[in-house]
């Protein structure tokens, strides 16, 4: 019989729910995705709850607010409490009063599991109708004229409308591509208008659930990010939409011209804009005034403006609107501009520096706006004024003392990581003596601060080993602990040390613990984004990817930290923190898998990285104003030698801050081996690297744009190795050397002179030895070393020399007839020709080219920015050739694996914009590449 209408359940399916029946039936929803409110329990506030919505009654008695798991209803006026309406949905995004205010429709749901359409009888208090829709929260819920359906957006990227007595739908529409952030029935209730973050404005039939128009511009790039909000007129068919732009404006629904690629002839007026991202707008009853609310980066703006209603549009004005945008001279634009300054009035402009405006809302008789946002603050504007005439709190806040802690949050969760292989010392070896890094006093001054030890045996081979995890920790106190991997955590406050051993060798370590017993207060850019960054949630991989992942996106690594704070606490009305209550914010259930998410489980409620974030949301979720970047890393230990293949190294970083603070960060940091057949990281246990196989690993430690480096080098089994002191004819090969006998490697024995000879000529000219030139370099009797200095200083600047490394340099700096023609490529060549063959300095060779001014004819190396001809190439090609360095990876964001940052790249290219490039007059019409 279920599901009806559909085929029964498979017997697998059965089998399993069977299963779970017969082992009890429990209910393993994770503890912080449960419900745990209703209409007797209602939440209890520590901190005000963020107000993405606000509606006055159509008789002005009631002011409908957003809360957490719950609609407020307020007194008009802001002077008491009416009602408090606690529903499933545990965010609302949206609320409005029916046409006869008997009923409110409320659309919200549990962030990422579920979507719902809640209405209210207004009057007894009771929920009469509650539809669940789709798996995430739905937005922008609108009545039609006669109360009797109700129409919303949802992030499947569809609009849809409800019968609002059965729930049943009347409307889908699918047409668009992005999240559909606010709805709108017109004035006749036959048509339903929709917004979304995908940049425009639809228009949909409701009989026929047909798609009829984009209501806005349709012309690639032409329109200016998302739109989040839209209001009807009154009684005309009619709108105004605002987004990303901040950007109000009024368009006709219906299209009145033919349809032009280009064209927005749709648009009436274009309001002022405002300072931030458009997040509300409403229209006064009388349809004279216009409110919009924006924000950005912790801040917001009210405007409220004035029109005319019965106001027409000059047929001079129509017919420019009515021109695709790009056909549109200086002239048309000015006069276009000319009459929307006149007319529109700005009433009041109202900057609200303490937070973002997420809602606003007129009262009936338009003398009022309410006015919210983030900070759960409701400001009533005097519309005749611009001045706020009240603010109040909607909740009553309770101390956070009162509020039960969750088991969840101070557990101890297990260790699942895959243990670690069995270390022991190298059988027949004895310890001569153990070291530890840090050998001075650690401190740690929060519960959350940590610190790398690195402890190391010197046997009695002389070999350095690696004994972190195998020598025994003991603390003398109760002031601090210590892991089997070596990281130290603070207890309470206190002087304590620990004490290290292994084969009879003991070694100890003075510690020192503080700020056990204050808040912790953690900042975005020194404790939340490395946070953040260690999870993985701004890898490239991620949500740092260039178009972000499901609609959410981070800068990558976390390189841009306004971005990211803005991407979390004002994207979407600030859906992904919820500063009333923590636990329930999108960035913690998601990371703990409390809802479906792909990156799976990165963290658990208890775990450190958990708590962090935690603790920032709590604090406001703000951005610290000075921030304070990592200034350099180091990592220890330097190069070091792992004796035996399948041994392992532990390593430990540190972060050099400005004003010479220093934090340990090795569980932070991403560290990397640039050879994985000889070393790799061992997953689960930060900066411990394992060796394969003999060999060396570079190794790159990477931690908030800073970037630092070191080499491992495997030596296997070398029993029987004796070194034997090659040849040194220069301090290169002595440093060579040394390196060799470091790694015990005997090298090869020195070339013939038979094999220099052909070596040599390849090299410098390209070309092989002439036989003759063979046999008598080998018939010469004297010492090899001085035939082959004298062989060298022949071949340079010969004119095969100099022939091989013209073609050289001409094919680095890409002389060609493209766009040189061949007489500039001439020019150009034997300009090159020339300065090899006089031995020019490599510095003044490139000089010469980088300041070359004049024409090309003239002066030849101008030839360079003839060939490369925009100050990016021109800088890109300029470090690739010059300073081999790659420079475009950091164009669209910080370089992933250097040091290079986003704002060097334009820094750089700006340098070369200052190369201007001219016709020469001797060259007459003559055009070559376009120019």
């Amino acid at each position: 019989e279920m599901p009806k209408k559909n085929d029964p359940l498979h017997e697998i399916e059965i089998a399993l729910i069977r299963r779970w029946i017969e082992e009890g039936a429990k209910d393993d929803t994770p503890e912080n995705a449960r419900q745990r409110y209703d209409q007797e329990h209602p939440p209890v506030y520590t901190k005000p709850p963020v107000i993405t919505s606000l509606d006055y009654s159509p008789d002005g008695s009631l002011l409908a607010i957003s809360g957490f798991h719950e609609v407020l209803l307020q007194k008009a006026d802001g002077s008491g409490e009416v009602a408090r309406l606690v529903g499933l949905s545990e965010r609302i995004e949206s609320v409005r009063f029916s046409p006869d205010g008997s009923k409110l429709a409320v659309t919200g749901g549990l962030p990422g599991r579920m979507g719902e359409v809640q209405v209210w009888d207004v009057s007894k208090k009771e929920l009469t109708l509650s539809a669940p829709v789709t798996f995430d929260t739905i937005y922008g819920a609108a009545w039609s004229p006669d109360g009797s359906k109700i129409s919303f957006g949802c992030s499947d990227n569809s609009v849809r409308a409800i019968d609002a007595k059965t729930g049943k739908q009347v409307l889908f529409q699918g047409g668009h591509n992005g999240w559909v952030f606010d709805t709108a029935f017109n004035p006749k209730g036959d048509h339903v208008v929709s917004v979304s973050r995908d940049m425009t404005a639809k228009l949909t039939e409701l009989a026929t659930q047909r798609f009829i128009d984009n209501i806005t511009s349709i012309t690639p790039n032409a329109l200016k990010g998302g739109m989040a909000a839209v209001v009807m007129h009154p009684t005309r068919d009619e709108i105004v939409v605002g987004g990303s732009d901040g950007v109000p404006k009024l368009y006709r629904i219906f299209r009145n011209t033919a349809r032009k690629i280009g064209d927005d002839a749709n648009l009436l007026l274009e309001f002022p804009p405002l300072e931030g991202r458009i997040f509300a707008l409403d229209i006064s009853k009388d349809a004279r005034r216009i409110a919009a609310g924006s924000s950005l980066n912790g801040k917001g703006a009210i405007h409220i403006y004035e029109v005319n209603p019965e106001a027409q549009i000059p047929k001079e004005i129509a017919e420019i609107i009515k021109k695709p945008t790009h056909e549109r001279n200086a002239d048309m634009k000015a006069k276009l501009q000319k009459h929307f300054d006149s007319s529109i009035k700005t009433l009041a402009t109202i900057p609200v520096p303490e937070c973002g405006i997420f809602a606003v809302s007129f009262n009936p008789d338009g003398s009022t706006l309410a006015a919210s946002g983030p900070d759960g603050l409701i400001r009533l504007v005097d519309v005749s004024t611009g001045k706020t005439s009240k603010s109040f709190l909607p909740v009553t806040i309770s101390a956070p003392a009162k509020i039960a802690v969750k088991k969840a949050e101070t557990r101890e969760t297990q260790d699942k990581r895959s243990p670690l292989d069995s270390e022991q010392i190298p059988e027949g070896r004895s310890v001569v003596k153990l070291s530890v890094v840090p050998a001075g006093v650690i401190r740690i001054d929060n519960p959350y601060r940590y610190a790398q030890v690195v402890i190391s045996a010197q046997l009695d081979s002389g070999d350095i080993i690696d004994v972190t995890r195998i020598a025994k920790k003991a603390a003398s106190g109760n002031q601090a602990k210590i892991s089997n991997t070596g990281i130290v955590r603070g207890v309470s406050n206190g002087k304590t040390h620990l004490e290290f051993s292994l084969a009879g060798r003991n070694i100890k370590v003075p510690v020192e613990v503080t700020g056990m017993n204050l808040d912790y207060i953690p900042a975005w850019t020194k404790d939340v984004n490395p946070v953040v960054a260690r999870m993985g949630c701004n890898a490239g991989t991620c949500h740092g990817a260039k178009d972000g992942k499901n609609g959410f996106k981070l800068s990558l690594r976390g390189y841009d930290p306004i971005y990211d704070v803005r991407a979390f606490t004002d994207d979407i009305s600030s859906r992904r923190v919820n500063l009333a209550s923590p636990d329930d914010s999108l960035m913690l259930l998601k990371a703990t898998s409390a809802v479906p998410h792909e990156g799976g489980q990165l963290t658990k409620p208890g775990d450190d990285y958990y708590k962090i974030i935690r603790a920032w949301i709590a604090q406001g979720a703000k951005l610290e104003e000075n921030q304070t970047k990592v200034e350099k890393i180091e990592v220890f230990p330097l190069n070091p030698v792992v004796q035996n293949i399948g041994a392992m190294q532990q390593m430990r970083v540190i972060a050099t801050y400005p004003g010479g603070e220093t934090r340990d960060v090795t569980s932070e940091a991403v560290i990397t081996s640039g050879n994985g057949e000889v070393a790799e990281t061992v997953k689960g246990y930060p900066a411990l690297v394992k060796v394969i196989r003999r060999g060396e690993a570079p190794i790159l430690v990477r931690y908030e744009g800073a970037y630092a480096a070191t080499t491992v080098t495997a030596m296997g089994d070398r029993s029987g190795f004796e070194w034997i002191d090659p040849p040194s004819f220069n301090p290169i090969d002595s440093l060579v050397a040394e390196k060799w006998k470091r790694m015990k490697i005997l090298p090869s024995e020195i070339s013939t002179d038979l094999d220099f000879v052909r070596r040599i000529h390849l090299d410098l000219t390209g070309l092989p030895p002439a036989v003759e030139k063979v046999k008598s370099f080998l018939a010469d009797p004297r010492h090899s070393q001085v035939k082959r200095n004298e062989l060298i200083d022949s071949l340079i600047g010969n004119p095969e020399f100099v022939e091989f490394w013209t073609n050289k340099w001409s094919d680095l700096l890409q002389v060609n007839r493209k766009f040189l023609a061949p007489e500039g490529a001439k020019l150009f060549r034997e300009w090159i020709r020339k300065e090899v063959a006089e031995n020019t300095p490599y510095d003044k060779f490139a000089q010469k080219i980088i300041t070359a001014t004049g024409s090309n004819k003239d002066n030849p190396p101008a030839s360079y920015y003839k060939i490369l001809r925009t100050p990016e190439d021109t800088m890109e090609n300029t470090t690739h050739l010059f300073l081999a360095t790659r420079f475009n990876c950091n164009k669209c964001h910080d370089h992933p694996f250097e040091r290079w940052t986003q704002d060097n790249y334009y820094e750089m290219a700006a340098f070369f914009a200052q190369v201007g490039l001219k016709a020469d007059p001797a060259s007459g019409k003559n055009k070559i590449g376009g120019t």
